[in-house]
């Protein structure tokens, strides 16, 4: 049911959360000198471990020659490795290396940290309202 508010929030939220998006990238990842979408890569992996090349190019929207070249640059900096499929040659799994694991520990810990101080601004009742948020919107995606 869209209720004639819904396309004003929805208008507010295009214009706040993607400010939000960059101020909170730009602190996290200053002192970090990859690209984001090789962030998004080792973050994916950590998060959901060892995957098929397909599936992070499913996950991340992103079309195979830019995967291609996203991971063979995360490979030559040593952050992921390449496992093929001893059955199939065509499947690739793609892991992190422990520099990689290092790397996503490192960047998972600086975002906690931010978060921590962000959220520390506003009340713990605003706090939950927010991750209770976050989270119907993650399952409606």
């Amino acid at each position: 049911m869209l209720t004639k508010n819904i396309p004003h929030i929805a208008l507010e939220v295009t214009k706040t959360f993607p400010r939000i998006g960059r101020r909170i990238m730009a602190d996290l990842f200053h002192d970090v000198n990859i690209p984001h979408s090789q962030i998004s890569v080792v973050m994916m992996i950590y998060s959901r471990g060892a995957s098929r090349f397909q599936d992070i190019c499913n996950e991340l929207k992103i079309s195979k020659p830019t995967a291609t070249g996203i991971i063979s640059r995360l490979v030559k900096a040593g952050y992921v490795k390449r496992i093929s499929d001893k059955n199939d040659r065509r499947t690739v799994t793609v892991d992190l290396t422990p520099q990689g694991q290092r790397l996503a520990l490192k960047i998972r810990e600086a975002a906690v940290a931010r978060w921590t101080e962000i959220l520390s601004r506003i009340s713990q009742d605003d706090a939950e309202k927010y991750l209770d948020i976050l989270k119907k919107i993650s399952e409606v995606l």
